[in-house]
């Protein structure tokens, strides 16, 4: 057979096929004791290309509803043995897709009443006009196609509205904002994680309680009321949520629900936690009025600095001339208490108006080998030990060499005045690769640091020496800030002190 007899086949085969389910439509089930009757029916049916079934009993009947599943069912009231209201119940309850047409020769309301209430779709009396059976039963399968379809439908809108409560649900679960929403009641109707988290709710049960017996505080304002009352949303930047660690502070935001109709059908309240941003906005202001009294007290001792130059002068005038050696004894002290006020003004200065960086690219191994042969003596002199460790792997970034220096010699004068009685200084430096950062440890085995007043260093004017100013860790910590690198610090009283400095090894 050639490839063109064989596509006409196969085209051939499809076109019958076609024209079959065209001509055999819905599978038709009569249930009825008369032969007669059931013959006739058939003649006028398959005509119209129904596939048709016949019985005539109930047991039959059953059979063939189980085996088949018709489509449409002519059944016969009056059955022997068994009534066909009795199979009519049978089959709406396990086939309720199979349509039902009751027909009777003893037709009456009543019957017709109770057929319907069973579930038919149609009510015959007999004898028949078989000619208009076929009319009948058309009518009989658009109904139970629209009733279907609509079905379908039905089931359809079920399962769209389904899907969107649960993507509902997922997208207010989500939400940064914690949700309430109520009813015109007052009741809590909906809430999500985050409501209940804001509210130090997440042990309880909120839904279906009184909002303000669920949440006492929001009571003292009434927003969510108010709202209700006034048929529009409201708002409060501030309200303070009692019970919750450490204090939280929500901003709350209400607006009204209405229906698809119109109506109003409760309240929704979204609450924001701003505690973490009104704790910045304090800081802020606190930086502002602190940067503010910082430029004047800068002003102010910038200014004092040249009548200190002056009674400096003097007094060393009056020294050299003096022949009292009380006086002279005296005076020094007024040049050196001068000078140590001239050093903190200095410093201040230094911390309010902070000198340019000028990076360059350097190794941090280098800078502490310039900075050994400074500090070697001194430590000398007070017995006290310096261990070095450098590694090796450590990459060159970009520093300000000067600063830097400047910070751990700082930190390592601090470390020698806290050995008063000999001990050890740490100096390592080591490459962490995975977070990219360098790590420089300072270490001494001296008096330690009280852990109420770890919170202090780098705080101007707090020191825990006696006569410290505190501005030399001041300047140190905004030096590293500068560097974008960071200052830790691991102290324990009577055991030593340890200052980390970590910069980015990526700086450029």
């Amino acid at each position: 057979m050639s490839d063109l007899q064989f596509g006409r086949g196969v085209r051939k085969y499809f076109k019958s096929k076609e024209k079959e389910e065209m001509i055999q439509k819905e599978k038709i089930l009569i249930v009825d004791d008369m032969e007669l009757h059931l013959e006739t029916a058939v003649l006028y049916l398959e005509k119209s290309g129904y596939k048709m079934f016949t019985a005539s009993d109930i047991k039959s009947a059953w059979r063939l509803v189980t085996e088949e599943e018709p489509d449409i069912i002519l059944l016969d009231v009056v059955m022997p043995g068994e009534s066909g209201l009795d199979l009519l119940s049978r089959v709406k309850s396990s086939y309720p897709q199979i349509g039902v047409i009751v027909m009777t020769s003893f037709g009456s309301e009543d019957v017709a009443a109770a057929a319907f209430k069973l579930g038919a779709l149609d009510y015959i009396k007999k004898p028949l006009k078989y000619s208009n059976l076929k009319e009948v039963l058309e009518k009989t399968i658009q109904k139970q196609k629209q009733s279907k379809m609509h079905e379908l439908e039905l089931k359809t809108l079920k399962r769209a509205y389904a899907d969107l409560q649960v993507s509902a649900d997922s997208i207010l679960q989500c939400m940064s904002s914690g949700v309430v929403a109520v009813d015109n009641n007052l009741c809590v109707r909906i809430i999500n994680q985050k409501a209940k988290k804001i509210l130090d709710a997440e042990n309880r049960d909120i839904i279906g309680q009184y909002c303000y017996d669920a949440f006492p505080f929001l009571k003292k304002n009434s927003l969510i009321k108010s709202t209700l009352e006034k048929d529009r949303g409201l708002s409060l930047d501030r309200v303070e949520v009692p019970g919750a660690v450490g204090g939280t502070i929500v901003r709350i935001n209400t607006d009204v629900i209405y229906d698809f109709d119109g109506n109003r059908v409760g309240a929704v309240a979204v609450f924001d936690d701003v505690t973490q941003l009104i704790k910045r906005e304090e800081v802020l202001r606190e930086r502002e009025k602190l940067a503010l009294i910082g430029q004047m007290a800068a002003g102010m001792a910038h200014e004092l600095k040249n009548p200190l130059t002056s009674i400096r002068g003097f007094a060393q005038l009056l020294s050299g001339k003096s022949v009292d050696p009380v006086l002279s004894d005296y005076l020094k002290i007024v040049i050196t208490e001068i000078d140590r006020m001239n050093q903190v003004i200095q410093d201040f200065l230094q911390l309010a108006r902070p000198k340019s960086m000028e990076f360059s690219k350097k190794s941090i191994n280098e800078v502490i080998r310039e900075i050994i042969p400074m500090i070697e003596p001194q430590a000398f002199l007070k017995e006290i030990d310096v261990h070095t460790e450098t590694d090796d792997s450590i990459p060159e970034v970009m520093i300000d060499p000067a600063h830097i220096k400047q910070v751990l010699l700082n930190l390592i004068q601090n470390s020698i005045e806290a050995m008063v009685k000999g001990g050890t200084l740490g100096i390592r430096t080591k490459y962490l690769k995975e977070r990219n950062e360098i790590k420089l440890d300072i270490s001494d085995t001296g008096c330690g640091i009280p852990a109420g007043d770890l919170n202090q260093i780098g705080v101007p004017f707090f020191s825990t020496k006696s006569g410290g100013t505190g501005l030399g860790l001041s300047i140190s910590f905004n030096i590293v800030k500068k560097h974008r690198g960071r200052i830790e610090i691991e102290s324990c009283e009577g055991s030593g002190t340890t200052f980390s400095i970590l910069l980015p090894a990526g700086l450029n």
